[in-house]
């Protein structure tokens, strides 16, 4: 009973905190466009190592608001440049979707237990069989962020397949949006080998997501 209260406290703090942020977002009037810009201009007096801090707390925390992550994966690659941001981006991205995993899986996991019938057992049991390459394929194809990271959470998915299968299935997107980040802050004549290589890495992440369904699928009716 303690626990049950203690969600809806969660729960009623987690919506005021969320239509507080609407309602400042909406009154400062600055538009998704602008975010990577202004990030820049407010982190940049912090020095490297105290803006990495920061940029990965704020990462971290993003999915109690709800932002949207690929924002803040470009701001990298503008912030760092691209190897410091998709090594500063690997550790926000991946805490942000534990975080948010986390959450779910105690906010809400009870229940979608109670609620599923068998159907839904049958078809939870498969997931938590095949967590890991399902998870995988979701993130290669580069899916809603937080749809798949609060979604995993409600259902069996193993939290330690659902870590690996992030960890690794979020590279190919990750890498392509902080290099497309960091043609903001690159020479003229390395900006066409960004646009390139983030493009190659787009590419890759389906190419990948598809041979594995693939072979899935071959394994599955072998």
């Amino acid at each position: 009973m303690e626990e049950k209260k203690l969600k809806w406290l969660f729960g009623g703090v987690w919506a005021i905190l969320l239509l507080g942020a609407i309602f400042v977002w909406i009154k400062s009037g600055l538009s998704l466009q602008e975010v990577p810009y202004r990030l820049e201009s407010q982190l940049e007096a912090f020095g490297l190592w105290k803006a990495a801090s920061i940029y990965v707390l704020i990462y971290a925390l993003r999915p109690f608001l709800l932002f949207p992550a690929t924002l803040l994966t470009v701001s990298s690659g503008l912030l760092f440049g691209p190897l410091l941001g998709i090594f500063f981006t690997i550790l926000g991205e991946n805490a942000s979707a534990n975080v948010a995993f986390s959450v779910a899986r105690w906010f809400g996991r009870d229940w979608v237990k109670k609620k599923s019938g068998e159907s839904l057992h049958a078809w939870e049991g498969r997931l938590k069989a095949n967590g890991l390459v399902t998870v995988l394929i979701l993130r290669l194809l580069m899916l809603p962020f937080d749809a798949v990271n609060y979604g995993c959470g409600l259902t069996a998915v193993r939290h330690r397949d659902y870590a690996i299968g992030t960890f690794i299935g979020i590279l190919p997107g990750l890498i392509a949006f902080v290099l497309l980040g960091g043609i903001g802050s690159a020479g003229a004549k390395n900006r066409l080998w960004l646009l390139i290589g983030s493009g190659v890495f787009l590419l890759l992440g389906i190419l990948l997501a598809r041979w594995i369904g693939h072979r899935e699928k071959s394994a599955s009716s072998a």
